[in-house]
């Protein structure tokens, strides 16, 4: 597993930086995203990752769509999601989440994500670090499957690098 994730009594404790993403998606909130004390409601941020990872996802599909690989295999469910709140979240704050694939396993693969606000006085701040579990899943015969190959290549081609595998 990545060496910037430990557990502590069985919990995940994420502590990413901003240096270990390649991959960013700004986020456009609304009014609505907002609770009454005028912050960023959590079931918005976690829409917010949801719109990063069907972003990333739909990344995968162009670039093997450009080398004329079959997509049908790129489908995954959501199997968990974890989110550590490190500040609040405001409608005036340019949102942006990195995202990645740390890792592969044999039929799931975590995405790990930062979510960063900037403000208008041109300072940021880490607002929450979060991570999922997808697992590959053929929807028509309601089973898991193993990681394709093809899957791990484009990936490591959007991410720019090797993304380790444990199997």
């Amino acid at each position: 597993m990545s060496e910037r994730i430990t557990l502590i009594e069985g919990r995940r404790i994420l502590k990413f930086s901003e240096q270990d993403f390649s991959v960013w998606v700004k986020i456009q909130m609304r009014f609505c995203d907002t609770d009454m004390m005028g912050h960023i409601n959590n079931v918005s941020m976690i829409a917010f990752l949801e719109t990063a990872r069907v972003h990333y996802m739909n990344r995968l599909r162009e670039i093997a769509s450009e080398r004329n690989l079959n997509t049908n295999v790129f489908s995954v469910i959501l199997a968990e999601i974890t989110c550590v709140y490190k500040n609040q979240l405001f409608l005036h704050d340019d949102l942006e989440i990195g995202i990645r694939i740390p890792f592969f396993m044999r039929k799931s693969f975590p995405f790990d994500y930062v979510v960063i606000a900037k403000n208008r006085k041109d300072s940021s701040r880490v607002i929450a670090e979060a991570q999922s579990i997808q697992v590959m899943f053929d929807y028509f015969d309601n089973k898991s499957l193993e990681v394709p190959q093809e899957f791990i290549e484009v990936a490591s081609h959007l991410e720019g690098k090797n993304i380790p595998i444990y199997r």
